[in-house]
């Protein structure tokens, strides 16, 4: 049976666009446990709000994580919302308040009455120590259910956690092991990779979940399976075969899609390719100002296959370094299939290349008329023995967006000639 964990984060700042990183590290702290996050809630420094969220989180859940708010001011409210929510009274630990000093007499003459709040521990809970802060977390244990209590600074709330979590996988993930992937797809948008999927999610079940989530250029297949164990090697055995089945049949489905899993990147299977194929690349690069050699070249060993680029954002420059005609300039302008065409056959000679990839477009936010817009981007791919070919974009988003789908766009461009 899959726990429900829920996490409230306390902080009248997150509600005014700081932004929240805890949701992010306590779901990778969780993976591989068979435990995850089912809902996320962000509460103001108020004791009501504070009592009235603790309550219902936790009447639909089987774990409470409670991060911030246990501070020594007056905002921070979280144990007294806590006490009031679950009804469990607060206990005054000297023991607790005399460690409090002693930290705080490290950095301070005298110590605040105001921290003595610190030291305000729920009945029956355990104390969990920080070893960065004067806010010690607290665990309690309710029958068949368990809150958590964690400080709100990064630092000090995955310290504190981690003292937490030893307990939370002996409690509720003792006889599971999961296993994870993500597959990576391009080329394909996000509906259409969910109609060819659809009959993988269908057959899934309790103990194995699936997420699909499109960012730039890409879209990722999350899977989640687990399996009870009886023993250690019986249970990853077990939830191995399960992956390795669903693997074969993403790979039957979407096959011509998949660039890699995990932590494979396009960039990095464009250059196995490559490698693969003995092939060596150059780039020419206008509107992009060297993002995709960056991303190229972000791959260690990426010297065995990249040979190098030259960033031509002006016209003299396109004409003196890749051969660019200056004519064509004239009539066709620089974004423009002529140009994209020219640019990457120079590529392909300056560097003796055996393809050779241009981009030039308009990134914005000015520069566009009505024939050609901000957003329109050609890319040129030249290949030695090969008629050379020319693609038409027009990519949404401000200039940062825009330059970086046109990166991403080219990678794919090359991973698609090449797979």
């Amino acid at each position: 049976m899959r726990r429900r964990i829920e996490v409230l984060c306390v902080g009248t700042e997150l509600l005014s666009g700081k932004v929240n990183t805890h949701i992010a590290w306590l779901a990778q702290a969780l993976e591989g446990s068979g435990l995850a996050i089912s809902r996320e809630t962000i509460l103001g420094d108020s004791l009501e709000e504070i009592a009235g969220g603790v309550a219902q989180a936790y009447a639909r859940s089987d774990v409470l994580i409670v991060c911030g708010g246990l501070g020594p001011t007056f905002d921070d409210v979280t144990r007294d919302g806590v006490s009031r929510a679950l009804c469990v009274p607060l206990r005054y630990d000297r023991e607790l308040y005399a460690k409090i000093h002693a930290r705080l007499r490290r950095y301070f003459r005298l110590v605040p009455e105001e921290n003595k709040r610190q030291a305000q521990v729920l009945e029956g809970a355990r104390i969990l120590a920080n070893a960065h802060g004067s806010a010690p977390g607290q665990l309690l244990r309710l029958g068949s259910k368990m809150v958590i209590l964690l400080p709100g600074p990064p630092k000090e709330m995955k310290a504190v956690f981690s003292r937490a979590l030893p307990v939370l996988k002996s409690t509720y993930a003792r006889n599971t092991v999961t296993l994870k992937s993500v597959f990576h797809l391009c080329d394909i948008t996000e509906s259409e990779a969910d109609e060819k999927l659809g009959p993988v999610v269908a057959r899934g079940d309790s103990d194995t979940r699936f997420t699909i989530l499109a960012s730039l250029g890409r879209v990722d297949f999350h899977v989640s399976v687990s399996a009870r164990k009886v023993g250690i090697k019986q249970g990853l055995a077990s939830a191995q075969r399960r992956l390795d089945g669903i693997r074969r049949e993403i790979l039957g489905r979407l096959g011509p899609y998949v660039f890699g899993a995990d932590a494979e990147t396009l960039e990095s299977a464009v250059g196995a390719l490559l490698r693969r194929r003995g092939l060596k690349l150059a780039t020419a690069e206008s509107c992009t100002g060297g993002l995709l050699s960056e991303r190229l070249t972000s791959v260690a060993g990426s010297s065995d296959y990249y040979l190098g680029g030259i960033v031509a954002y002006s016209n003299p420059v396109k004409c003196a370094q890749l051969g660019v005609p200056e004519r064509m300039l004239q009539t066709r302008g620089a974004v423009s299939k002529p140009c994209a065409r020219a640019m990457a056959e120079g590529a392909l000679r300056r560097f003796g290349a055996d393809m050779g990839v241009s981009i030039t477009g308009i990134a914005g936010p000015g520069g566009g008329t009505t024939q050609k817009p901000v957003g329109l981007v050609f890319m040129g791919l030249a290949r030695t023995g090969r008629a050379t070919q020319v693609k038409k974009f027009i990519f949404s988003g401000d200039r940062a967006q825009i330059r970086e789908r046109s990166a991403v766009a080219a990678l794919t461009l090359l991973f698609q000639t090449l797979r």
